[in-house]
């Protein structure tokens, strides 16, 4: 099988907790280019139609996919600084932990968002979207 070159991340961007996980991914070194689509808009249905809708998804340009927690550790894969640790993940002890806390994590993900005040890009949207739109003061002469 041909080396894995990008990933694309399906993600919920509904969520606040999500929203800021993309964001800090985005912020790292990447070892692989990284594209995200929001899990259950068109592109992600038209592109990936084998993730079910809504679901933590990674898929690699060799066509390999993950999902849940081992789409996240993917993404550690994936990120300079990280790597090593999304390799000590997946030895035998600490995958169930892993699993446990990724579990955990993502049942309770949108109260999480609410208590570390996180914004999804839906409610930016929705917030930006409420604003009037300034209008430009320069004038030709």
């Amino acid at each position: 099988m041909p080396p894995v070159r990008s990933l694309a991340v399906l993600y919920d961007g509904g969520c606040g907790l999500c929203t800021w996980a993309k964001d800090w991914i985005l912020r790292q070194s990447p070892l692989v280019r990284l594209r995200f689509v929001a899990a259950g808009s068109s592109e992600a249905r038209a592109a990936y139609p084998q993730v079910p809708p809504g679901e933590l998804a990674v898929v690699a340009d060799t066509g390999e996919v993950w999902l849940g927690n081992r789409a996240w550790i993917v993404c550690l894969w994936a990120l300079r600084e990280y790597r090593d640790l999304a390799f000590r993940l997946t030895s035998p002890g600490l995958l169930r932990f892993a699993q446990e806390a990724f579990s955990a994590i993502s049942r309770n993900r949108h109260a999480l968002a609410r208590l570390l005040e996180l914004r999804s890009e839906r409610d930016i949207e929705q917030l930006l979207s409420k604003e009037p739109r300034p209008q430009c003061q320069i004038t030709r002469e």
